[in-house]
């Protein structure tokens, strides 16, 4: 089993595997009689790396995802079995067990679930769990270590500790803690962390779910208007050619169904942000896409263009999560060409099976664009006509990158990239 450093990393900080390294420092920080000795918590730590391994590699799948979250809690159990001193209702265990199972549950759920709004509620209530959680653990420190303190100084004797620290004893114990204002504060800095984690997973969600919408569709769309033209007509618009790099070794390194699965999530989000800025896929072959805006005699093509090309930059990352929780490696790299000319735009194909097709000269200095991105290490280049078409705010983002020949020029011309 492969496992990716940003999987294993998302799967400790984004899916609450936290919340139990919180839980072991806190044993590890309060010694008592009871507390785990280092040996034993370092076989609680064994069983933590286990689960979230097993978690970042086929965490994707909702059974297995409920039952690996529950790694760590059997083998605390076991540990504290093996001691001699496990106490089913002991707050740290029912904490544990009650986390553990809370977010596996909702997790799968959010995995499994095919509506949107089902998986909105389902990372809203994870977000509410992250923060009621780490609530929940900072309130047992603090109770352990006064109780700790207490025990110590013989304030305290054991059979108080132990019942103090029982399930049964939370009410009134979490009520005193909500009764200090610094311990409000803390609840208020982890509900807001909490909401901005919250703000990011909708995001992912919601572009999942465009992607979803379009899911096997990511081709020219027969049914969508199309201006009334000759069966072949030359016309002035603004293209962009885009494509993966180094797709080929991408795809040799999974099996043919998988890379035909990363293909065409790639070619839905390009529908997606072609759709939202007026353009229109008009070419997908391999890994490479052709867009297209300015078929209708939009003045503001460039704008549109260039629009689309930031947004699909601005998504990608999404896509790259998005196929990560479905353990398929994402395009880590893309690049991008744009270029104002002229093509040649008709329905192409035979009786039946026809549709709209372009070449000319602003595909071919696109697609060569896209493939300069490389050399000139930029993921988009855009040509000089682009850039007088473009307004000055938009120019202003922009930067020379350098000359090129291009088809149909003598001399190099400029090309430009992002700052």
């Amino acid at each position: 089993m492969r496992l990716k450093p940003k999987r294993v990393f998302d799967e400790f900080f984004l899916y609450s595997s936290q919340f139990v390294v919180f839980f072991i420092l806190l044993l590890f920080i309060t010694p008592a009689s009871e507390a785990l000795r280092p040996t034993a918590i370092a076989l609680v730590v064994c069983f933590l790396l286990v689960q979230i391994s097993l978690l970042a590699g086929q965490g994707h799948k909702p059974v297995l995802r409920v039952l690996y979250s529950l790694i760590t809690p059997a083998g605390y159990a076991l540990v504290r079995t093996l001691m001699g001193g496990f106490a089913p209702w002991d707050m740290s265990n029912v904490f544990l067990w009650g986390a553990s199972c809370y977010v596996g549950l909702f997790q799968a759920l959010a995995l499994a679930a095919r509506r949107r709004w089902i998986k909105r509620s389902a990372e809203t209530l994870l977000a509410l769990g992250a923060v009621l959680i780490l609530v929940f653990f900072y309130f047992y420190l603090d109770l352990r270590l006064g109780l700790t303190r207490g025990l110590a100084a013989g304030t305290v004797s054991r059979a108080e500790f132990q019942l103090a620290l029982d399930a049964t004893s939370f009410g009134p114990a979490f009520a005193a803690f909500l009764a200090a204002p610094q311990n409000l504060f803390l609840i208020f800095g982890v509900a807001t962390l909490g909401l901005m984690l919250l703000a990011s997973k909708v995001q992912v969600i919601g572009l999942r779910g465009r992607i979803e919408a379009l899911f096997g569709t990511a081709r020219i769309d027969e049914k969508a208007p199309t201006p009334e033209r000759a069966p072949g007509e030359a016309v002035a618009v603004t293209a962009i050619s885009a494509d993966i790099r180094d797709f080929t070794n991408l795809a040799d390194r999974v099996q043919p169904e998988r890379a035909v699965a990363i293909l065409n999530r790639y070619y839905a989000l390009w529908a997606v942000a072609a759709e939202r800025h007026g353009g229109r896929l008009a070419g997908l072959a391999g890994d490479s896409v052709i867009v297209v805006f300015g078929l209708l005699g939009e003045k503001d093509r460039a704008e549109r263009a260039l629009a689309c090309a930031y947004d699909f930059i601005a998504e990608l990352p999404g896509l790259q999560d998005d196929l990560a929780s479905a353990s398929l490696p994402g395009p880590a790299e893309v690049s991008i060409g744009i270029h104002s000319g002229t093509i040649v735009a008709g329905e192409l194909g035979v009786a039946g099976s026809r549709r709209l097709g372009v070449f000319g000269e602003a595909v071919s200095v696109a697609a060569r664009l896209d493939s300069l991105c490389r050399e000139f290490k930029q993921d988009l280049l855009l040509s000089q006509p682009v850039f007088r078409e473009l307004e000055l705010e938009s120019q202003a983002r922009l930067v020379r990158i350098g000359d090129v020949l291009l088809r149909n020029s003598t001399q190099p011309v400029p090309v430009y990239g992002r700052k």
